[in-house]
């Protein structure tokens, strides 16, 4: 028989309760057993027993939307102590002189640089839109694919384009998308989708290009983070964002955009009727000022959501919890939040990643896909029954312990397994310190 990994004597959170002291069995990538307390799992020879001594197993965290590379890049250069004015002097001043300088091999180091700080959240599954030197097109999402595969995070790539670059870059950001993400389908780990990162920087043609090859493969759009992609679509086309990229044919239930701006009614009924998933990232809206989207409103009208974290920090439990508390200082009440961060959006990550990977995740059950993480965090108090995402805000900013992603140790007692950390640590300052040069 196949060996086995077996977490015992942890409090688990399945999707129809907290278990206490349950045992939960692996066995071919998947769950294959959750049995409480008081059922006996018997032993075998070749079982890899992880002690679960009473912490917390949750199922393995999606963040919808991130950008691993630039994200530790950030952080590494002192954001966000030290950050620009505004999200348009980030953009301009300071991203782009960035992503200019990221050759594939800067790509790879730091974006496992990215993925290791994520794992180390309780992140399994991140949705990433990268973007490299100019030229380097093609070589850079396989670069990100090296990086993620060295810590063994799942991931979708997406290449975000530009024609600032001119010669017909943003095409060519397209097709290098559209490409890997022909050469990895059926990859269990790593799917490539098509990308857009910010309309401002692109002309009509590579909109439709990413638009049309979107709605084959898959979208991961990041629009209007601030009035540049607002006035530039609307002068282009007369429609909004969301709009455009839907008149292209971009929206549909394989669609990710990434919005924190205001949406208009007709977006919003734009988003849902086609049933695009909108990532919030909220910690990262208001760090840059932006306006806090009206998350009843947008839940009302069915608009699917889910959290991200937009590369600002790695936790995507803390987007929840500033979600709820985003909530609560708008309408000046503590159950503000109410339903729409437990019900709506946190369960939301999850079914973004089993549509792109075609198996259950985001939740601990019998057929699952076995993505878990054993959180170095035992609740001082018994907890009542609470829902995913009220649990979420509980072990917010709480450390994985073991991470085990389709089945496979990733973190073992916090450290990394068939990866060097030192080795990914040097190599991020290396490449983080060739990037930033003056």
């Amino acid at each position: 028989m196949p060996p086995r990994l077996v977490v015992r004597d942890a409090l688990v959170a399945t999707p129809a309760a907290l278990l206490e002291r349950a045992t939960v069995v692996v066995e071919g990538g998947l769950v294959a057993e959750v049995a409480p307390e008081g059922t006996k799992v018997a032993a075998r020879p070749d079982d890899w027993d992880v002690a679960g001594e009473g912490r917390l197993l949750v199922p393995g965290m999606v963040d919808a939307h991130t950008r691993l590379a630039v994200g530790a890049l950030g952080r590494l250069a002192g954001l966000p102590a030290r950050s620009p004015e505004s999200e348009a002097e980030y953009r301009h001043r300071l991203r782009a002189r960035i992503e200019d300088r990221l050759d594939a091999a800067a790509v790879e180091a730091l974006t496992a640089a990215g993925a290791l700080a994520a794992l180390r959240a309780g992140v399994t599954c991140a949705c990433d839109l990268v973007r490299g030197a100019a030229g380097d097109e093609e070589r850079t999402l396989p670069a990100a694919a090296a990086g993620v595969r060295r810590v063994g995070l799942r991931a979708s790539l997406a290449y975000g384009p530009t024609d600032r670059r001119g010669g017909g870059s943003g095409r060519a950001g397209v097709a290098a998308s559209a490409a890997f993400a022909a050469l990895s389908r059926g990859d269990p780990l790593v799917r490539g989708v098509i990308g857009i990162d910010g309309l401002c920087e692109l002309g009509r043609s590579s909109i439709e290009a990413a638009g049309e090859l979107g709605g084959e493969h898959g979208l991961h759009a990041c629009l209007a983070e601030d009035e540049e992609d607002v006035a530039h679509a609307f002068g282009m086309s007369g429609l909004h964002p969301v709009a455009l990229v839907g008149s292209c044919g971009g929206l549909g239930p394989g669609a990710v955009i990434a919005r924190d701006a205001a949406l208009t009614s007709r977006e919003v009924t734009l988003l849902a009727d086609t049933g695009s998933w909108l990532a919030l990232s909220p910690r990262a809206a208001l760090f840059w000022g932006g306006e806090f989207p009206p998350l009843g409103y947008i839940a009302a009208a069915g608009t699917p959501m889910a959290f991200g974290t937009d590369g600002l920090f790695p936790d995507v439990a803390g987007e929840a919890l500033a979600a709820a508390m985003c909530l609560r200082m708008a309408e000046h009440r503590a159950t503000a939040s109410g339903d729409v961060v437990t019900k709506e959006i946190w369960p939301g990550g999850g079914h973004v990643a089993s549509r792109l990977f075609g198996v259950g995740l985001g939740e601990i059950a019998p057929g699952a896909a076995a993505d878990l993480v054993l959180l170095d965090w035992r609740p001082p108090a018994p907890l009542p029954d609470l829902l995913a995402g009220d649990l979420a805000m509980l072990h917010a900013g709480a450390p994985a312990a073991w991470a085990i992603v389709n089945g496979e140790v990733r973190l073992r007692e916090g450290h990394l397994l068939g990866g060097d950390e030192r080795e990914i640590a040097a190599k991020a300052r290396e490449a983080a310190a060739r990037v930033l040069a003056a």
